[in-house]
């Protein structure tokens, strides 16, 4: 891929299940404080730690993310974990996007409690050399020191923002309003598919 080589390009990997506002403040923050020159919702296949599979199909939680970049256009979406092998390690998406963006300076986005198991994903080492961590706080909570080798750790000062996907689905499933907590393209794009009406 043309034009990458010095800039700075964020991932924000996740369910995405679905997306909400939570995430793209978390995001536009995220773009601002790094100073990023891209920034792209990766759409996780099926998480390595998530013993359930996911409520909405992968094609449908693309789809959302789509929707909400399309009102964003600093905000992209990458769907390349969906024709890699389940679970959606880390590492083989690294891989790949060492090739898309050859030069660039990689950054992936955690939270904190993400960055403390850190040590214990696929490949840590080589992950490591393939990308940088931003790690997402909130006030009061610091940024483990993790076991040498350490990786570097940019932190990232989060908003203490209480919306998660599953409080929507339950609200969906309860037959209640969600307008407030998603974009309206990706409130329209659930009643249209009757996603997440049952359990």
């Amino acid at each position: 891929m043309s034009g990458c080589d010095g800039e700075t390009i964020g991932f924000f990997g996740g369910s995405f299940d679905p997306p909400h506002i939570g995430h793209i403040i978390l995001a536009r923050d995220a773009s601002e404080q790094l100073s990023l020159d891209r920034l792209y919702f990766v759409p996780a296949l099926q998480s390595p730690l998530r013993a359930k599979p996911h409520a909405a199909s992968f094609e449908d939680r693309v789809a959302m993310c789509k929707i909400v970049a399309e009102n964003n256009p600093w905000l992209g979406v990458l769907d390349i974990e969906g024709s890699l092998p389940s679970p959606s390690y880390t590492i083989n998406t690294a891989r790949i996007l060492a090739g898309m963006f050859p030069g660039a300076d990689l950054i992936w986005l955690v939270g904190a409690d993400q960055w403390d198991n850190l040590p214990k994903w696929k490949d840590y080492l080589e992950l490591c050399k393939l990308l940088r961590f931003a790690v997402a706080s909130r006030p009061g909570c610091g940024i483990a020191v993790l076991p040498p080798p350490r990786p570097e750790a940019v932190p990232l000062h989060e908003r203490n923002i209480e919306i998660s996907s599953t409080e929507i689905r339950e609200r969906l499933y309860c037959k209640l309003p969600i307008d407030h907590l998603v974009p309206g393209g990706v409130g329209r794009y659930i009643a249209s598919r009757k996603l997440y009406l049952s359990h």
